[in-house]
């Protein structure tokens, strides 16, 4: 059975993804970009599922693991097309969520 404090940090890692995501969202002035931003939750609550089912089957693992493969090219997408450089900030907050649920899930 798989160490429940790396997987409670990725847990903890991908809420706060979720909560830039929604402060993202709510500035955004580019409606066309929400169902991108959309997706993108979509895939933090996949991997998150993921995540929670690594307890069960290790082999969830994997498939998490590439749920924020796919998270942080989605995030990076948003970013190059992002119009306000004031936000910058949170998709680098985002991606350090990213990586730490990643280092956390392969500890």
């Amino acid at each position: 059975m798989p160490d429940s404090q790396p997987l409670a940090t990725a847990l903890a890692a991908l809420d706060d993804c979720a909560t830039v995501l929604e402060r993202l969202d709510a500035r955004c002035c580019a409606p066309g970009r929400s169902p991108r931003m959309r997706a993108l939750g979509e895939t933090l609550a996949a991997a998150r599922s993921n995540i929670e089912g690594t307890v069960a089957d290790t082999a969830s693992a994997d498939v998490a693991l590439v749920e924020l493969e796919d998270a942080g090219a989605q995030e990076g997408r948003l970013q190059v097309g992002c119009c306000a450089p004031d936000r910058l900030p949170l998709y680098a907050e985002m991606l350090e969520g990213l990586t730490t649920a990643q280092l956390s899930l392969t500890a």
